[in-house]
């Protein structure tokens, strides 16, 4: 339904989850969902909810705003609920349960994406054997994390520009390949420095971009709720995600706010 009607499914998986907990705690009542109760695990109530976003009917219409303006336009605590990171619904990937998804979710340029980093399956996973960084640590630690999503973000961006295919790297479609790959098709002769400071300009000039939108280290945070232990199983376990993210300003090269230094900014021939 969601691919019919041109909806991501993510978000709007997200939003209507987001629904359900407003209508459960009472934010959000039957009289004002025109007679519907909107409860979790009621498949046809999101079918329902998928057609009234779609369509900007009723309480649907407040949900297709996304969880953060839903969450605005209902008040009272609901925002404690709204999960997202700059406006983004997260996706399934738990940031408490990788702590390279943690980070590379929470500084992503367009928020809660799990494939601006795209570490999820290479942490306790696959490894990239010449992405220029060892094998990870267990998934429970801070060691080696910030370097490792310095490293994917930089490479995702190669990826998105030279219109690649992420799975491609199941395929064996990793660093050197993709290199000579483009190499091939446009004759250009790039080298891997070469290669990973372009994908490093490109997350920086998107960083400026943000940055002239008011969006520093503020932003760069977790929701709340994705800090916080969960319930019915897993580990109690937290991303010591402050400490991460200071490391991680250091391998870009940014100021303690997240912008980036002049410095970094000569060193990739950009400007402000």
């Amino acid at each position: 339904m969601c691919n019919r009607y041109g909806l991501d499914t993510i978000s709007a998986g997200s939003v209507i989850g987001f629904g359900m907990e407003a209508f459960e705690r009472g934010i959000i009542t039957a009289d004002e969902l025109d007679g519907k109760e909107l409860k979790w695990g009621d498949g046809a109530a999101v079918h329902a909810m998928i057609e009234d976003i779609a369509q900007k009917k009723g309480f649907g219409a407040v949900l297709g705003q996304g969880v953060k303006k839903a969450a605005e336009d209902l008040g009272g605590f609901s925002s404690e609920f709204a999960v997202e990171i700059k406006g983004l619904e997260p996706p399934a990937h738990d940031a408490r349960a990788k702590y390279t998804v943690a980070l590379g979710m929470g500084t992503s340029n367009r928020g809660a994406c799990h494939v601006a980093a795209f570490t999820h399956d290479f942490e306790e996973g696959g490894v990239i054997s010449d992405l220029g960084t060892p094998e990870l640590p267990k998934r429970f630690t801070p060691d080696g994390k910030a370097e490792n999503v310095f490293q994917m973000q930089n490479l995702m961006g190669m990826f998105d520009s030279l219109v690649c295919c992420k799975f491609g790297l199941f395929g064996g479609l990793t660093v050197e390949p993709l290199i000579e790959a483009l190499g091939a098709v446009t004759g250009w002769d790039v080298d891997r420095e070469e290669f990973f400071k372009t994908g490093e300009r490109i997350f920086n000039v998107k960083r400026l971009y943000n940055n002239r939108l008011g969006i520093s280290r503020k932003d760069d945070m977790l929701h709340p709720r994705m800090l916080v232990h969960r319930r019915g199983g897993g580990t109690n376990e937290l991303p010591p995600y402050n400490v991460m993210l200071n490391e991680y300003y250091q391998y870009r090269g940014w100021d303690e706010f997240g912008i980036p230094t002049d410095e970094k900014i000569k060193e990739l021939g950009l400007s402000r």
